[in-house]
């Protein structure tokens, strides 16, 4: 179930409101910051004198003009809670890597930044068995 329908059109009206380059609904905000094709960065407007949330953006590897903002969503709640009979959002990791007590961040994060580098699909797999181990 999305944060929308549990909320309503008042919750979409407010993060319309927001005036932050990257947000993150239910999930970690550095998440938007590493998925490259997400802009990242200040809300347009600002000046050195009013820097407000910033000023200019990174990433945004669709080289889309104008961006406003990146929004990220994630399920309310981590798996196996987030499993359900009825109109639910499935979490493909059991406890996101990023968690401090999560036992395979490092391994994770590794893989990661090694996929980005090689794009090596077999050690893709392997980081992602290790994901779903944390």
């Amino acid at each position: 179930m999305c944060s929308s329908d549990l909320l309503g059109d008042g919750f979409e009206r407010a993060i319309a409101d927001l005036r932050y380059g990257g947000i993150a609904i239910n999930t970690w905000t550095g998440i938007v910051f590493a998925t490259p094709i997400l802009s990242w960065g200040a809300f347009p407007g600002a000046t050195l004198g009013d820097v407000k949330s910033g000023i200019g953006v990174v990433h945004n590897t669709l080289l889309l003009d104008r961006v406003e903002r990146s929004i990220m969503r994630g399920p309310f709640r981590p798996f196996p809670r987030s499993v359900s009979f009825g109109p639910g959002r499935f979490s493909v990791l059991p406890k996101p890597p990023w968690f401090v007590d999560s036992r395979t961040n490092t391994a994770v994060a590794e893989g990661l930044t090694r996929w980005h580098m090689a794009h090596h699909v077999p050690g893709l797999v392997a980081t992602l068995a290790k994901a779903m181990r944390s």
